[in-house]
């Protein structure tokens, strides 16, 4: 984006402006270095009215005029007042511009904003129409060097070719034509050419033509034709239609071969006739074929062993139908039949079974005459397993696209939700300490009301975890350990009437993964479990080491896989396909979030693995999880609270603190402000990140930093970064609910506190910097 305002610090107030929207700016100085500035990849011009009037303007006006005819570069005009307080030089200057858009000033930032991505947007249609004219100018030259290559092609060889329109009118012929016929260029176009055959032969030949025009079948006569010495020749006048996708008739290509010497050999010996038909017939590269009545094999070429392997001796006198794939039969001897009434113009696809067993696709074409049916058969296995593949690869590509779409929506809910949760959260702890001689039933209806804000906070995880947007602290996890351990807890949790078996592979390597979330995940897959087999039955739980190769969305390498089976009643491929779709369950009203496979799916992904679901009605279900093999060699994990010596604070013990609380969100900084002065704290509230660097700026006393991560302009992990500029040891403890910091975010913070959280977890945390 070009920038070109003369008046104080317009131009680089909106500089600063955009490149905080993430769009990039340069601020030329004069109307010359703009009009340079047009042919150096600029998408748009900001400018003022004042800056048109400039001296110097002659030179924007001859950049404009010569840009090329697809370019038209945006300018947006930051005017002065209204149109008609606008001066007559001001609007002159505005004029001149070819595709302008005009903001009065004052004006909005948005507004602003949302010019400038139209404009841009604009000028990149512009970039994109240029390069579709680039191609469009391509495919003419490519269009053009085809025919001439064509025309050089079909003038260099021996036969004479015709090509004529779907409706028989004959509009090409190349030179041998000519040559051999000795007529003018064009005499022979249309219907014309039928007077060039022998008088005996033009009513055949004619028939012959009509009956493929009408059919659709190969073109084939042999007649004489008049050379250009006056005699007649015979010739083989051969034709074959081009199909559209819509198996209509595009256009036909034919050729006249002189056969004059070949016709009267065969009057003297039949038998190289024959061998000429032979050779003709097993050169062909499609199947041909001579199928009897029955349906029995009577002649077939070369081919069928060159393409499906087999010989004479196997299959000719046998039923063809023998080889046809058993899904396929019941049509193909439909269609079959129907050829002895109708000819098979438009190819039928059906498959054959191979000599070695597999089966391949082919399109038969087909005709019967005296009983018996002429049919060739191109094989088109490659084009169909083409034709799958795209359509397999087209809608992976869409459940892709819709799970990440869906993926996004559900952070964003999530992470709003944590916010609304933590001011409740925080005012319900308000409640509770101010209400100390409350009765019974006031604590009661406090204590539901905050249950249900921590069950709202798991809802949320789960959300979290299938946006995969949870944090994660990834461990080397001993399996045949682990799980060993959660036996007690399957078991009371599914109840007595399911038997736990649990199989674990020998010399399995660690697997890496929360295991805080592993042993959520696998409990969740025992209780879906538990409600298929209806509370009785056989649940298993199956570790073993896997490679990958066998799954379609993991990378060669070592996984653990851990797969829990149930003896249910399984699901049918309709509910297979949406089982782990967000939202999808088949539990009643009230009994399940359909969040459960989800969430696991979004902790395998997330880990580095998968998940699958495997199920047959009535035979039950088999959910596996890969994850992957740790590297790492096992350490305990490290307590939150263990944090860098540096950035521990060095206030004296339960003195009273002075915090710094920053959340854009006005619902829960009143929430928390309120907590930490009932916890007898001085409290400072600032309502984004450029607050709170004024705020520390001007309170050197401050004691600690409370802060939410995702705030517009600047980020919790960003804010940070800024104050340990000037406050190295400041302790800062970040508040959030899922981890969308960048590498290196848990260096720049003392401490990390999950939203929604209670009065105790937050009191928790100060008394560790106040002692």
């Amino acid at each position: 984006m070009a920038i070109f305002a003369q008046r104080g610090r317009d131009a680089t107030v909106a500089s600063d402006l955009l490149r905080a929207d993430g769009i990039s700016t340069i601020i030329v100085p004069s109307l010359a270095t703009l009009a340079a500035a047009i042919n150096h990849n600029v998408g748009a011009i900001l400018v003022t009215e004042e800056a048109l009037s400039s001296p110097g303007n002659d030179v924007l006006d001859e950049a404009l005029a010569a840009q090329p005819a697809w370019s038209d570069i945006p300018f947006i005009v930051l005017a002065n007042g209204t149109v008609s307080g606008r001066s007559d030089q001001a609007r002159r200057g505005v004029e001149r511009l070819n595709n302008a858009v005009l903001l009065s000033r004052p004006l909005h930032a948005e507004e602003l904003l949302r010019s400038i991505r139209s404009a841009l947007t604009a000028r990149r249609r512009q970039h994109e129409a240029r390069a579709q004219l680039n191609e469009l100018h391509l495919r003419e030259n490519q269009l053009r060097e085809s025919e001439a290559k064509f025309h050089a092609i079909a003038d260099s060889v021996d036969q004479m070719i015709w090509s004529t329109r779907p409706d028989g009118f004959h509009d090409y012929y190349n030179k041998r034509w000519y040559e051999f016929t000795g007529i003018p260029e064009g005499s022979t176009d249309g219907e014309a050419w039928n007077g060039m055959f022998h008088p005996e032969d033009q009513d055949r030949a004619w028939s012959v033509w009509t009956q493929s025009l009408e059919s659709g079948d190969a073109y084939e006569i042999e007649y004489r034709l008049r050379h250009r010495s006056g005699t007649y020749r015979w010739v083989l006048g051969r034709a074959q239609p081009v199909h559209a996708a819509d198996g209509s008739i595009m256009r036909w290509y034919g050729t006249c071969t002189d056969i004059d010497d070949e016709v009267k050999a065969r009057e003297a010996t039949v038998t190289d006739l024959t061998l000429q038909r032979d050779v003709v017939w097993d050169m062909a590269i499609d199947l041909i074929a001579v199928v009897n009545a029955d349906a029995t094999l009577a002649n077939l070429n070369g081919a069928w062993t060159r393409i499906l392997g087999w010989t004479d001796n196997k299959i000719l006198g046998q039923n063809f139908l023998l080889w046809a794939h058993p899904d396929d039969v019941s049509r193909t001897t439909e269609t079959f039949t129907s050829v002895f009434a109708t000819p098979l113009t438009t190819p039928f696809e059906f498959r054959f079974r191979h000599a070695d067993g597999s089966y391949r696709w082919f399109a038969w074409t087909a005709s019967a005459q005296n009983g018996k049916v002429y049919a060739i058969g191109r094989d088109v296995t490659e084009q169909i397993e083409r034709a799958q593949m795209l359509e397999a690869t087209e809608a992976a590509l869409r459940q892709s696209q819709k799970l990440e779409m869906i993926g996004q929506l559900t952070g964003g809910v999530a992470h709003d939700f944590n916010n609304l949760l933590m001011a409740t959260r925080a005012s319900l702890d308000l409640l509770r300490r101010h209400l100390i001689d409350a009765d019974d039933r006031t604590r009661s209806l406090i204590q539901n009301a905050t249950q249900a804000t921590e069950r709202g906070a798991a809802l949320t995880q789960r959300m979290l975890a299938f946006a995969r947007k949870q944090d994660l602290n990834s461990v080397a996890v001993d399996m045949a350990r682990a799980i060993p351990e959660m036996r007690d807890l399957l078991s009371r949790t599914i109840g007595p009437e399911i038997e736990v078996i649990i199989d674990i592979a020998p010399d399995l390597p660690d697997a890496d993964v929360d295991l805080n979330q592993f042993e959520m995940a696998l409990l969740n897959l025992a209780v879906n479990g538990r409600d298929a087999m209806e509370g009785a039955g056989q649940l298993t739980v199956s570790v073993q080491e896997a490679d990958g190769h066998d799954v379609p969305e993991l990378s060669p390498g070592r996984y653990v896989r851990i797969a829990v089976s149930d003896t249910g009643c399984g699901m049918d491929g309709a509910t297979l396909a949406q089982a782990t779709e967000p939202f999808f369950t088949t539990k009643g009203v009230g009994k399940g979030t359909g969040l459960g496979l989800s969430m696991i799916h979004g902790l395998a992904k997330q880990s580095g693995g998968t998940f699958t679901l495997t199920s047959r009605v009535g035979k039950g279900t088999t959910a596996a999880l890969f994850l992957p093999a740790s590297t790492a060699p096992k350490v305990p994990l490290t307590p939150a609270s263990s944090l860098p010596a540096p950035l521990l604070s060095m206030a004296q013990p339960n003195r009273k603190m002075v915090i710094l609380a920053v959340d854009d969100d006005i619902l829960v900084s009143m929430g928390t402000i309120g907590v930490l002065e009932d916890l007898g704290h001085e409290v400072i509230a600032a309502y984004s990140g450029a607050e709170a660097l004024i705020a520390i700026g001007n309170r050197p006393d401050i004691d600690l930093v409370l802060t939410d991560q995702a705030m517009p302009k600047m980020t919790g992990i960003e804010l940070a970064k800024q104050i340990r500029k000037t406050r190295p040891n400041m302790p800062i403890v970040l508040a959030t609910g899922y981890a969308d910091m960048p590498e290196g975010g848990h260096a720049l913070i003392s401490e990390r506190l999950e939203k929604p959280y209670s009065d105790a977890s937050l009191e928790k945390v100060l008394k560790r910097y106040q002692t």
